[in-house]
């Protein structure tokens, strides 16, 4: 069944209309009519049982007691990479459960972010990702941090992932947990030694050395498999 996100707060009988990029998928895409119910997330995590009555507005049937959050919030700093491999990486994570995206520019990010048309392409990514894996939110994203603004990002629990570690990632179950992914090249020296001493364990991944895309989707799977 197909979803959407609507900004309002929604109750049983409501009438509301749907943004236009909904609207325009739902009728000209699925060709749907008003025979046809799909879910309404609102602005309060609900979701709700919805169908059309006419081109532009919508009414609630019922509401859908149905939480598909994380116990755990995961914040999910990742170096900016190659645009396609970004949003691959940010697509699977959101499905996995990811609640916060944050782009870091490391010093050996190849990628420059200062187009604010790629930072609205990216949230149209994770609203979609969300919809598609019925997601009671739509995980924010962030605008691109430098190093000393990953402090503020820091979680419950926080770890940096690092390729040369030997200590292979075991995460106990957290409230919050926020991981760090370097980019294409991984960290330099002084870069990973800032990061821990703002108080990120640095783990492994394992022996083998995985692109970033990789490293970000396979963490979060970790977390997941611990803490749901």
């Amino acid at each position: 069944m197909q979803q959407y996100f609507t900004d309002r707060e929604l109750k049983k009988d409501d009438i509301f209309e749907l943004d236009q990029d909904s609207l325009y998928h739902l009728i000209k895409v699925l060709r749907k009519d008003s025979s046809y119910r799909f879910r309404v997330a609102d602005c309060q995590g609900k979701i709700y049982f919805c169908h059309l009555i006419n081109n532009y507005q919508c009414k609630v049937d019922e509401y859908c007691d149905e939480n598909n959050e994380l116990d755990t919030d995961i914040t999910c700093i990742i170096s900016l990479i190659k645009s396609d491999k970004l949003e691959l990486c940010i697509q699977k994570t959101v499905e996995l459960g990811v609640k916060r995206i944050v782009p870091f520019a490391a010093r050996r990010s190849v990628v420059k972010f200062n187009d604010e048309k790629k930072l609205i392409r990216l949230k149209k990514i994770v609203k979609e990702a969300a919809e598609q894996s019925h997601r009671n939110i739509v995980p924010e994203v962030c605008n691109v941090a430098k190093l000393k603004d990953l402090e503020k990002y820091k979680s419950s629990s926080n770890y940096i992932c690092y390729e040369s570690e030997k200590n292979i990632v075991d995460i106990p179950a957290s409230d919050s947990i926020t991981y760090i992914i370097g980019p294409e090249g991984g960290f330099e020296d002084n870069e990973y030694e800032q990061i821990c001493s703002m108080g990120f364990e640095s783990v492994s991944l394992g022996n083998r050395i995985l692109r970033a895309e990789t490293a970000a989707i396979y963490m979060t799977s970790i977390i997941v498999g611990k803490c749901q």
